[in-house]
Order: structure tokens, then C-alpha cells, then sequence
């Protein structure tokens, strides 16, 4: 392969993987039912113009009939009048208009063949949009779903269980300090209260005098 070649298959392979970023397949979706339903009202002009021309080729017939029946009523009346040049004349003209509603009977048919393939073609593409309708909704909501397991996914990889149970580990033995300190400091309040309630007895005992004592030392003095 040439360093052009190369290069080229290179170029399209970077513009695909671009393209593939910036597409949104809710968008494409959309696009693709706006194009069918264009589609679709094209398709509808182009039936309705032919079964115009069916309709209008069927009124030439309807004519061209009643002229074929006029000449030859004509014919008849000539003959019976004895003039068979004018009989002659009406059986000519007879027999071209005939041949006009021969031309135009195969026409109204070919163009009544056009009329059952547009109309063919037609349903087919309109089963076509509705079923690529139902299935936007569908496919609409599988897009949410991927892209809900993309961002999940891309969650999941930037976290680092090692990393989280250490945090954790080292919170957990935050707290327990934490906890130890309180149960130090309520023990230590504890025993400061009672030590400064014995103090308080102590010294009410110190300066509370023995009455029953400095009383039988007076009954002694006075026997």
C-alpha cells in the first residue's frame, strides 16, 4: 500500500470515529421518520396525479364511445337516404374514432397498471414508517439505557476500592479515638466529682466539734 493510500484509509478511519462521536441516534432517528414522511406525501402526489390521468382518459373513452355511436347511427341514416358517398364518409370517420378508442382503452389500462404499482408502493412505505415509528420509542429508550451503563461504568472505573477501604479503615479508627476520649473524659469527671465529695465530708468533720464528748467531759468535771 502507497504512503497515499495509507494516508487516505487513515483520514476515513479518523472521520468515522468522529462521526461516530457526534452522531445521536435519537436525532438520526427523527431525521430517518422526516424523510419517510416525505417520502410518503411525494408518493401520495404522484398516485393522485395518475389517478387523475385514469380519470381523465376514462372521460376521452366516454367521448370517443359516443362518437363511434354517433358515425355509425350517421352510416345507417346515409344508407337508408341512398347516399353512399356520405354513408362512406360516416363509416371513415367511424373507423378512425374506433381506432382512437382502441389507442385510448390500452392507455387507460397501462395507466391503471401505474395506478395499482404507485399504490402498491405506497402501502409498503407506509407500513414501513409506522412500523419504524413504533419502534423509535423502543429504540429510544434502549439509547438511555446504554448511555445510563456508559456513565455507570465510567464511574465504577475511576474508583479505587483499595483506596476506599483505607479511607474507611482510617475514619473507622478516627472515630474509635474519638469515642476512647469521651470514655476517658466521663471516667475522669466521674472520679474528680467524688474526690472533691469526700474533701467536703473531711473537712465538715474537722470543723464539726465532738458534743458528746465535750459533754460527758462536763458531767465528769461537775460528779
Amino acid at each position: 500500500m502507497g504512503l497515499l493510500d495509507r494516508m487516505k484509509t487513515i483520514f476515513q478511519a479518523n472521520a468515522n470515529a468522529a462521526l461516530d462521536n457526534i452522531e445521536d441516534p435519537k436525532t438520526m432517528i427523527a431525521q430517518q421518520l422526516r424523510d419517510l414522511d416525505q417520502k410518503l406525501q411525494s408518493a401520495k402526489g404522484e398516485l393522485v396525479k395518475a389517478m387523475a390521468e385514469v380519470k381523465l382518459i376514462e372521460q376521452k373513452i366516454r367521448e370517443s364511445e359516443d362518437q363511434v355511436a354517433l358515425f355509425a347511427e350517421r352510416a345507417e341514416k346515409a344508407v337508408a337516404a341512398g347516399n353512399d358517398d356520405l354513408a362512406r364518409k360516416a363509416l371513415i370517420e367511424k373507423s378512425r374514432l374506433s381506432g382512437q378508442l382502441t389507442d385510448l382503452t390500452k392507455q387507460r389500462d397501462d395507466q391503471k397498471a401505474v395506478v395499482d404499482e404507485l399504490s402498491a408502493d405506497l402501502d409498503k412505505l407506509t407500513a414501513m414508517r409506522d412500523d419504524f415509528a413504533r419502534q423509535q420509542s423502543t429504540l429510544s429508550l434502549r439509547e438511555e439505557r446504554a448511555k445510563a451503563k456508559e456513565e455507570i461504568n465510567a464511574v465504577r472505573a475511576e474508583i479505587d476500592p483499595h483506596h476506599i477501604g483505607q479511607e474507611m479503615g482510617r475514619m473507622t479508627e478516627k472515630i474509635s479515638r474519638m469515642e476512647a476520649r469521651a470514655e476517658a473524659t466521663k471516667e475522669y469527671a466521674d472520679k474528680q466529682r467524688g474526690s472533691d465529695l469526700d474533701s467536703a465530708f473531711s473537712e465538715l468533720d474537722r470543723k464539726s466539734p465532738d458534743i458528746e464528748a465535750e459533754l460527758a467531759a462536763l458531767k465528769q468535771k461537775n460528779s
